[in-house]
């Protein structure tokens, strides 16, 4: 094991080198952590979770393309990224996707080019059918899944709170921009109903 931590420690040091980076994937919030990971020399990545292994290619746009596999037996470390059969589920880039997390019953990509609004899609892990996509806030709590399959994230609200609780809608108004509302949400991805969490909160807006 300390000789399969050596060589992927290696990897992740010659790619970083070569592309400025040695960020390890940081799983979503509630979703599961890899027990094994490795950055390769062309920014593609290999995740051996308990019972899937992920791999990742970067694209000409800078997004990612992925492809999931059941884990093999027992195999473990950089040994269990040698797969020789075919994935069982092939996602291409659409718009800067992003791996995002998986657990036992649905996975998630990031995507989009906005700093403020993004989408996270959602896929089954058994078929890697798609589910359904989910418009999010990002510059605020990041998503996260809790019991498998609700989903908690902050959105955009087209309701409006009372003005009395941003006090800094006018100094936003002297800069030329506005409020935002965003509102939290509880989605429950077996049902896709959502539930309202807390109240609405102001953020600035151009």
């Amino acid at each position: 094991m300390r000789t399969i931590f050596s060589l992927a420690t290696i990897l992740l040091l010659v790619s970083g080198a070569i592309f400025g980076q040695t960020e390890l994937f940081t799983p979503m919030k509630g979703s599961a952590t890899p027990e094994f990971q490795m950055l390769n020399a062309d920014g593609g990545r290999c995740l051996v979770f308990g019972k899937h292994i992920v791999k990742t290619t970067v694209t000409i746009n800078g997004g990612e393309n992925f492809e999931i596999w059941d884990r093999e037996g027992k195999v473990q470390g950089i040994d269990a990224c040698e797969l020789s059969s075919k994935p069982y589920a092939t996602i291409k880039d659409s718009d800067n996707n992003e791996f995002y997390g998986i657990s036992a019953v649905y996975f998630f990509i990031d995507t989009g080019t906005s700093s403020g609004v993004r989408t996270l899609l959602v896929y089954k892990t058994d078929t890697g059918r798609k589910v359904m996509s989910v418009d999010y806030y990002a510059n605020s709590t990041s998503p996260r899944i809790e019991a498998t399959r609700y989903l908690y994230y902050d959105a955009y609200s087209s309701r409006k709170g009372p003005a009395a609780s941003c006090p800094q809608l006018a100094k936003w108004k002297r800069q030329g921009g506005s409020a935002g509302w965003i509102q939290g949400k509880k989605l429950d991805l077996d049902t896709q109903k959502t539930t309202d969490i807390g109240t609405l909160r102001c953020v600035y807006y151009e």
